[in-house]
């Protein structure tokens, strides 16, 4: 049985459903839209734990309002407010985000489908409930509201399991359209993946490159099938080579890749544990990485960081004769008297018997060993040794990757981007490099699973040597960089957000400091 006013609910949770689809939506975007570690996030648990304690506090007003004449009344009243809450405090609650949701086409498709999945399973529930109670227990039909948060996550889950499955077939269709479109032409398709590294060397390869061709790469860190896709839709006749940054965070990711891609050339920058909580053993992320050289086509190169050779050698089935090693000492492009300063780095770039002292903006060791891995692909394929120290000295830092911000006040290492222990150990070496109080500011590292006690307190003894000031951000992690700073006797400071010290900036930092940003969680690792 119907009653006067039941759409005015159903209009209601269709609004409720768009402000509760929006954190869970956010959440599995940052994972690739994966849905098994959803209730992983801190952000879904507050967010349900809200919804729990929302609906007893409302079931027991409805509790007492059953007891009052106008039951029907006060059911709809009850019903009504509880609706108007549940917007509220998603409203409230959705402040600014380091990443914000973007509204792909992807993420749309699945705002529409949830919002009508849940909407559709509420109010075919408060309708069955209309039939059943009527008359003085007609007002128990809002029961069905009253426990809406409860199923959410559950309509949710199955609403996006049967959404990935249309987007999975969808996602075929572009890869394969992607395939096609890399196959016209005399197009040179070149493919970088490692543990770290990999938009560093694109950058700094596709200006290199640019001497000489014109180069279409992978903007940011578009790394995945579909963003493959999308910028393959920028292609036209007049790009002669293709540059495409692959990610992986699971096993099978970069055959996948690969596969559409069917690269020329393979850029292999290095590895080490990051992603390691995914991968679940470091001989797995090896695995892994080596894909891209055990799948390349049978005329292909690769170009693999010469601290790698010693692994290579290990595995026999890679083909050696088509690896060249570049970036350290002995190997076809190396630099040597590396000297990094408080505006750059200086270094020699030896081209087989030449050799050229180079001068860059970048920081850090590793941004010239990386610098020397592009060279070498670049010096392959028909660029001039002088074209290319010319072009290096004209590099900008990447962004939030061991980019220096010089101040009127102090100055900022922005190393936000990397995670890993590697990069960690490489930033805090280059804050050596730096005059003046060294202040230290980090979460820590993630993704390590059993490792990340142990590679956040290796962490913390190795900022202990380097820094005066150490702020440390979040939770249990930072707990464990502070078990391995026993020796140290400058200032800690501890906030549960960034943006808690933020606000403090003012209190701790003087003039002349030198700051080190080291890694920035994103919103799901908030803990």
């Amino acid at each position: 049985m119907f009653i006067r006013g039941d759409w005015f609910f159903v209009l209601l949770s269709l609004l409720t459903t768009a402000f509760m689809a929006k954190p869970y939506i956010y959440v599995i975007q940052q994972d690739n839209y994966r849905l098994k570690g959803i209730f992983k996030s801190k952000m879904i648990r507050s967010a349900f734990l809200v919804d729990l304690v929302t609906m007893l506090i409302f079931a027991v007003i409805f509790a007492l309002a059953s007891l009052l004449h106008s039951r029907a009344f006060w059911g709809f009243l009850i019903a009504m407010f509880f609706y108007i809450t549940e917007i509220v405090l998603y409203f409230v609650e959705d402040g600014d985000k380091k990443k914000p949701l973007k509204y792909t086409k992807r993420a749309v498709r699945g705002f529409a489908f949830v919002i009508l999945a849940e909407t559709a399973v509420t109010t075919l529930l408060f309708f069955h409930l209309s039939g059943v109670f009527q008359d003085d227990d007609a007002f128990l039909r809002y029961i069905a509201i009253l426990i809406f948060p409860l199923i959410y996550p559950l309509i949710f889950l199955i609403s996006m399991a049967v959404e990935n499955a249309f987007e999975w077939l969808n996602n075929c269709r572009y890869e394969q359209r992607t395939k096609r479109q890399l196959k016209k032409g005399n197009l040179l398709k070149i493919a970088i993946t490692g543990s770290y590294g990999k938009t560093s060397v694109k950058i700094f390869l596709r200006d290199i490159l640019g001497v000489r061709y014109k180069v279409l790469a992978t903007p940011e860190s578009y790394n995945t099938p579909m963003g493959i896709a999308k910028t393959v839709g920028s292609l036209d006749i007049s790009h002669q080579v293709f540059v495409a940054e692959m990610g992986a965070r699971r096993r099978g990711d970069i055959k996948k890749l690969m596969k559409i891609v069917d690269p020329d050339i393979a850029i292999l920058t290095g590895i080490n544990s990051q992603h390691l909580e995914t991968f679940k053993t470091k001989e797995n992320i090896i695995e892994e990485k080596l894909q891209i050289l055990r799948l390349l086509k049978k005329d292909g190169k690769a170009f693999v960081n010469g601290n790698l050779k010693g692994l290579i050698d290990e595995n026999a089935d890679i083909e050696a004769d088509k690896i060249v090693f570049a970036g350290c000492e002995g190997n076809a492009v190396y630099a040597s008297d590396i000297a990094i300063g408080q505006d750059g780095s200086v270094f020699k770039l030896h081209f087989g018997g030449e050799v050229f002292v180079v001068s860059t903006r970048l920081i850090g060791t590793h941004n010239v060993e990386n610098l020397a891995l592009a060279s070498s692909v670049a010096y392959a394929l028909g660029v001039s040794p002088r074209h290319i120290v010319e072009r290096i000295a004209t590099i900008e830092p990447v962004p939030h990757r061991l980019q220096l911000i010089s101040g009127d006040v102090v100055r900022i290492i922005d190393d936000t981007f990397n995670g890993n222990p590697d990069g960690a150990r490489i930033a805090l070496e280059t804050l050596k490099c730096f005059m003046g109080r060294r202040v230290v500011v980090t979460p820590g590292l993630v993704e390590l699973g059993e490792r990340e006690k142990e590679e956040n307190c290796r962490l913390g003894k190795s900022i202990s040597e380097v820094a005066d000031v150490v702020v440390l951000i979040g939770g249990h992690r930072v707990e464990y960089i502070r078990s391995g700073m026993v020796d140290f006797q400058g200032e800690v400071l501890h906030f549960a957000t960034l943006k808690e010290a933020e606000k403090s900036f003012k209190d701790f930092i003087h003039m002349g400091d030198i700051i080190l940003l080291l890694n920035d969680l994103p919103d799901i690792y908030e803990d």
